[in-house]
């Protein structure tokens, strides 16, 4: 056994002192700010041979290398879309082993700005290490259109009734702005993306299976939304404004402006935007009153009207060759006010009205927003190494004041009673956090670490009353006090390298979670306190002709938001409120993911899901008012399996044809009077989008989607499909763009759904304002706008 040992270890010696001895050439590939460019294109050919020059893609830290070359001279050419292309002087591999070492410095292309903004590819769907990525910039159906309506555009991405989005079926989603997560959830995040317009973006990521640097929450995936931003060196400033009919006039207008040096940039940008909305609803349900169940039948028209003020601005400075050092802040004014008109008509089970109930529900919310973001980075030398520093600090308030006041008449249509309900219902959410990376490649391999803390505290202390004969009276069993304190360490190490062709990207997160919840007035103190680990495994490789696969596998956390563990009630009418769940528990699922792209065009995509304590909404019977309570609640083991196939086809030298099917299969079970029952649906969407370039430099979108039944939470939901049509033209060398938009062209979307509980057999059809005009002025000066880093973190991402 020791001389099999010892001729092994010999034979190992032997080979690694071969490897170690092989001639070859290595370097990393970095822009002008001393980025690393992962995926940058690496040619390596000799003069005057006539073989094919051998090329390959750097990894994730911007590292290349070519091993076992044999003596002579060698030309090496360095590629990134959106960057001028460089090659080295000649190299000469000696005879006896030797290797060289060459990086290179990339400058931006500005012959490929388009306006301000790197064209990374000229389809709108494109895959990069396992990463969809749409290119909003290329779509002329973007005036008068928000974030969040571009979201909606994504394989994938669908909208509940509540204008909750959900990433293949799961509301468990990681929105990220530049890299940085908003740390907002539900309507919150709603109202932060609508106040977003889409003429600011560049292009939206789609992350089914992130690296381990990456917070662990989200589990169906991270969104990664990139605004525009400009590096040139220069001034330049933009103006916009534009005005979109659909319900209501919406006006808007934006104004950014940049200033770059060699060592100091500067940017800020102010916009103002009315993302109103207006909603015709129905919905019923069956109650039960003195032992007789009686059939509610519902009509609501709510009114939306909203003044989005959203105010941005940074620097970042080079006080040093490789220091650099800088802030970023970002507040917004939400100024929000609903008005809801619900009728209610109660039947007897002969199907005759029995009474009715007219609401009149006014809400005043006005959200402040501010988020301050210090950041530092340390290049430590030319080959990628670097250290880099965050510290966030975010604070969210919002100042809710509703009044309800409803009047109940008889069958007979004479006033029976009027009665108000008064609600104050502030909330204070601070969020701190700190954190540190580092990225350090080595000849074969990079390594990247880091370490994170963050402490979130959530203040509500909420009130209601009712109006009765003029006087206030406090209603203190609706009325409570609720304190969140949650503290979150984390830590992860990921090493990236390759194995001849295959790239591997492996890495292991943890995360320690201290949650303190406590409701006052019940004195009920939800305590928990867990240590999680969070394995992640990439796979990918360069095939022939074009070809990619890339494999993946992660562990991933779905952390409640704070919203949805706030007890608090939120009242729609009488009959209807939504309410927190402060006994809601961390949904966790493993997330599997397969790409596998065609001649750089053609895209396929697979993924597996499967979650336990999965969370999403859940109606109850309330015993005490006959109301339908609506909470999110966990409910058990989900699992999905989801297909995206996407195909551009150009049908003529000036029209083409981007198709995307998306395909799903879901399936969890569902609480029931007796028992449960499992639900289980295949559903999908299929879209069309036609680019198509018409005389007189005019660029014409088609957007048209449908999406199928689905399952979205208690709900099965009902097919609908869309058109949105765009037209846009650029005068003055591309220094004024004009916009033209007619979305839902056929006016088609319309919201509808069916309980599968039998607790409470609600059903719902809802039409929003969604056919809207809308046109839009852009003008440049400079060299290019700027929107900043937006930096923002995990933490927000639940608010």
């Amino acid at each position: 056994m020791k001389k099999l040992l010892l001729f092994i270890l010999l034979q190992w010696l032997v080979h690694a002192s071969g490897s170690a001895q092989t001639a070859g050439i290595d370097g990393t590939v970095q822009n002008s700010h001393r980025k690393a460019l992962p995926g940058a294109t690496v040619s390596l050919q000799q003069p005057g041979n006539s073989a094919p020059a051998i090329s390959k893609s750097c990894d994730s830290s911007g590292h290349y290398r070519f091993d076992k070359l044999s003596p002579g001279k060698y030309i090496i050419t360095a590629s990134h879309t959106g960057y001028l292309k460089s090659s080295c002087d000649t190299i000469f591999v000696a005879t006896v082993p030797s290797r060289h070492t060459h990086h290179f410095i990339l400058p931006e292309d500005s012959t490929t700005l388009t306006g301000v903004v790197v064209q990374n590819s000229r389809h709108l769907i494109r895959m990069e290490k396992g990463k969809m990525i749409i290119n909003v910039q290329q779509m002329a159906v973007t005036t008068g259109l928000t974030g969040f309506d571009l979201l909606k555009k994504m394989p994938g991405i669908t909208v509940d009734q509540n204008e909750t989005i959900q990433m293949r079926g799961s509301s468990g989603i990681n929105v990220q702005i530049d890299g940085k997560t908003t740390y907002l959830s539900g309507k919150q995040l709603t109202t932060y993306l609508k106040g977003i317009s889409a003429e600011d973006l560049n292009k939206l990521e789609l992350d089914m299976a992130p690296s381990a640097e990456s917070d662990a929450a989200g589990n169906a995936g991270i969104i990664n939304i990139i605004p525009k931003k400009n590096r040139q060196k220069g001034y330049a400033m933009d103006l916009r404004t534009g005005i979109t009919r659909g319900y209501f006039w919406m006006p808007a207008a934006n104004i950014s402006f940049s200033r770059n040096s060699k060592k100091i940039n500067l940017f800020g940008s102010f916009d103002y935007k009315t993302p109103d909305s207006h909603w015709e609803s129905s919905s019923g349900n069956t109650i039960y009153q003195d032992g007789a169940a009686l059939q509610l039948r519902r009509i609501n028209r709510s009114d939306y009207k909203i003044n989005y003020y959203t105010w941005h601005g940074g620097t970042e400075w080079q006080f040093l060759p490789k220091h650099l050092l800088g802030i970023d802040y970002m507040g917004y004014l939400d100024d929000y006010k609903s008005s809801n008109r619900p009728t209610v008509a109660t039947y007897n089970e002969a199907g005759l009205l029995r009474s009715s109930i007219h609401s009149v529900n006014d809400i005043k919310e006005p959200y402040h927003y501010d988020a301050v973001n210090l950041n530092y980075r340390f290049d430590i030398d030319s080959t990628g190494k670097n250290i880099t520093a965050d510290a966030h600090y975010t604070s969210y308030r919002n100042y809710s004041d509703g009044r309800m006041t409803t009047q109940s008449a008889n069958a007979d249509g004479n006033i029976t009673g009027t009665y108000s309900l008064l609600s104050h219902q502030p909330g204070f959410i601070r969020i701190r956090s700190v954190q540190s990376d580092a990225t350090l490649p080595f000849p074969k391999f990079s390594l990247r670490t880091g370490v994170k803390y963050a402490v979130i505290t959530n203040d509500n202390a909420y009130q209601f009353d009712s109006l009765t004969d003029g006087r206030i009276i406090p209603a203190e069993a609706m009325s409570n006090h609720f304190v969140y304190r949650e503290r979150i360490a984390a830590a992860y190490l990921s090493a990236a390298g390759k194995i001849k062709n295959i790239s591997i990207d492996a890495g292991l997160r943890a995360e320690y979670t201290n949650a303190d919840g406590y409701t006052v007035k019940q004195d009920i103190n939800n305590r928990r306190s867990y240590l999680q680990l969070f394995p992640t495994l990439s796979l990918g490789e360069d095939l022939k002709n074009g070809d990619r696969v890339n494999i993946a596998a992660s562990r991933r956390i779905n952390r409640p938001s704070y919203s949805d563990l706030n007890p608090v009630r939120w009242y729609t009418d009488p009959y209807y409120y939504y309410a927190g769940n402060p006994d809601l528990l961390p949904e966790m699922a493993w997330v599997f993911s397969a790409a596998y792209t065609l001649k750089h065009r053609y895209i396929f995509t697979f993924s597996y899901n499967r979650s336990s304590n999965y969370i999403n909404r859940k109606l109850f019977r309330d015993d005490n008012s006959a109301a339908v309570s609506s909470r999110s609640a966990n409910l058990g083991s989900m699992q999905q399996a989801g297909l995206i196939i996407a195909a551009p086809l150009q049908l003529f030298s000036f029209w083409e044809l981007q198709l995307t099917a998306d395909l799903n299969y879901m399936t969890y079970p569902v609480s029931q009077l007796e028992g449960e029952y499992r639900l289980a649906k295949w559903y999908g969407t299929l879209t069309a989008q036609q680019q198509i370039r018409l005389p007189a430099g005019i660029k014409m979108d088609l957007f048209t989607q449908y999406v199928s039944a689905a399952l979205r939470g208690i709900y099965t939901t009902k097919q609908y499909f869309y058109t949105d049509i765009g037209f846009k033209r650029s005068f003055f060398a591309g220094k004024l763009d004009l916009q033209f938009t007619l979305n839902d062209a056929f006016n088609t979307i319309r919201y509808q759904g069916v309980s599968q509980s039998n607790i409470v057999n609600y059903w719902y059809n809802d039409k929003p304002d969604t056919r809207k005009a809308g046109i839009s002025v852009h003008y440049h000066f400079g060299s290019g706008p700027v929107k900043g880093n937006k930096k923002k973190t995990e933490e927000q991402e639940r608010l």
